[in-house]
């Protein structure tokens, strides 16, 4: 049994899964306040499967980019439970997530994920499906409009897509694709792969991917 950890939004969420497929999962809309709700909602998932933390083979956890205070708590978190537990853990980052979850819809077109940045600023990254699903552009941040110069024709966007990027996808020919099914399904799933795949992070080095160092003192408008 797996257990997935998902703080880097407001829109958090947990899963259960076994073999990458999420049986048991919560998914909860919060402040900014994960630190006081994330294990709190972990023991009592474990409590509805019946389960307890020694039934916890390995760990996955979205390593972002997102909300600095939220990502730090879930990614310690996670390597707590894997460093306690003595099992494997898996950081896949949230682009990457975001991707895989409307990759089936997606076919063979890129699929570019967004995450709004602030400051006039957007994260994102590229990824297609063929025979093996390879990342094309690794997560970056910078202006609005080199995401915009990034979009070509055919892509599928998704994520984070306000008015200003939706009319850009459709005046570069490009379509909006949003996912089925909460971040923390895919996680499950991409980090099983990566775990079973020999793949796994070691714990003691894994930290989150913020892409921009964190703010200091009181910021203007994005």
């Amino acid at each position: 049994m797996e257990l997935s950890i998902e703080a880097a939004s407001d829109e958090a969420g947990i899963a259960l899964s076994v073999d990458g497929v999420a049986a048991l999962t919560a998914t909860w809309l919060t402040e900014q306040n994960q630190s006081a709700e994330l294990l709190p909602n972990i023991e009592r998932l474990l409590a509805e499967a019946g389960r307890t933390k020694s039934d916890i083979d390995a760990v996955c956890v979205d390593i972002g980019p997102g909300g600095y205070a939220g990502l730090r708590v879930g990614v310690s978190i996670a390597k707590a439970l894997a460093h306690a537990l003595d099992v494997p853990i898996a950081g896949v980052g949230r682009l990457e997530l975001d991707a895989w979850g409307v990759a089936p819809d997606a076919g063979a077109r890129r699929v570019v994920a967004v995450h709004r940045a602030g400051r006039g600023e957007a994260a994102w990254a590229v990824y297609r499906q063929g025979a093996t699903w390879d990342e094309l552009a690794a997560p970056r941040i910078g202006k609005v409009a080199e995401l915009y110069a990034a979009i070509e024709r055919g892509d599928a966007v998704t994520g984070d897509i306000d008015d200003a990027l939706q009319a850009e996808i459709v005046e570069r020919g490009a379509s909006a694709v949003t996912a089925r099914q909460h971040r923390v399904v895919a996680l499950a799933e991409l980090g099983y792969r990566r775990i079973a795949a020999g793949r796994g992070d070691d714990a003691a080095a894994l930290v989150p991917l913020y892409l921009r160092a964190p703010a200091i003192g009181p910021q203007g408008a994005p």
